[in-house]
Formats: C-alpha cells, structure tokens, sequence
C-alpha cells in the first residue's frame, strides 16, 4: 500500500473517531437520554435495556472518553497520516510506529477494561477499528533512506 493510500485511509477513520466522540458526548447532556439510551444500544447490544437516565459519573465518564475518541482521531487525522506522505522515509517510519503502539495501547486497555466491566461486545467493536486503523499502516511500504 502506498503512503498515499494508507494516509486516505487513516484520514477517514480518524475522521470516524472524531465524529463518534462528538456524538458520544451527547451521553454527558441530560437533555440527551432517549437519544444516548440508543447510542448505547449499539454498542452494548447485550444489555436488552438502560436506566432512564444515566448517573453523574457516568455522564461525565462518556464526557472524557468522547474528547480522548476524538483527540484520538485527531492525532491521525492531522499528524501521522500527513507525515507519512511526505517524502521523508525516515519520519515517515516514525509516524507508523508511534500510530502503531497509540492504536495497540488503546485496543489492549479498552479491551481489557470493556471485558472487566462485562461489555465484550464493545471488544468486537474495537477489533473492526483496530483492523482499520493498523492494516493501512501494517501495509504501508515506505522508502528507504
């Protein structure tokens, strides 16, 4: 896969994890909760229903997770997929390294913790985003120095 490539790629699945955290944190706004119990629904689709409202910790933990899901993005979006197009193998070699260890630190972390909490499902959901973000950079090539 050229740099080219794997940079569209990794723009559109960042892109994707900025929209998700801007819509996630509609579960931190009270206004929100039919709206929110749905979201939920469709990454937990274990639990068959959610309380009518959701705790104060818990509207501010989705608070947090929604801006790291979109800084997340962000750090794609802007810094590694544009540093691997530029004709610079070496920093292009940086940056798949270091969106390597942040997509598999966060695949490891939130993984275990969606398991301890008894979410597998959102393992799953992980694993497709996972997939998306290292396959482009697995398969990227890049130039010798």
């Amino acid at each position: 896969m050229t740099p080219k490539t794997a940079a569209l790629c990794l723009r559109l699945i960042g892109w994707g994890f900025i929209i998700f955290g801007v819509i996630f944190v509609s579960l931190a706004f009270a206004g929100y909760d039919r709206a929110a119990q749905s979201l939920l629904f469709l990454f937990d689709w274990q639990t068959a229903s959610y309380p009518e409202s959701l705790t104060r910790n818990a509207r501010w933990w989705a608070a947090i997770l929604s801006g790291l899901s979109a800084g997340f993005g962000a750090l794609y979006v802007f810094v590694v997929a544009p540093i691997i197009t530029l004709e610079e193998p070496q920093a292009a070699r940086i940056a798949k390294r270091g969106g390597l260890i942040a997509a598999c630190l966060w695949m490891v972390i939130d993984s275990a913790g969606s398991l301890a909490a008894g979410v597998p499902s959102n393992v799953v959901m992980n694993t497709v985003f996972f997939v998306m973000i290292t396959g482009p950079l697995w398969l990227m090539k890049t130039r010798a120095s």
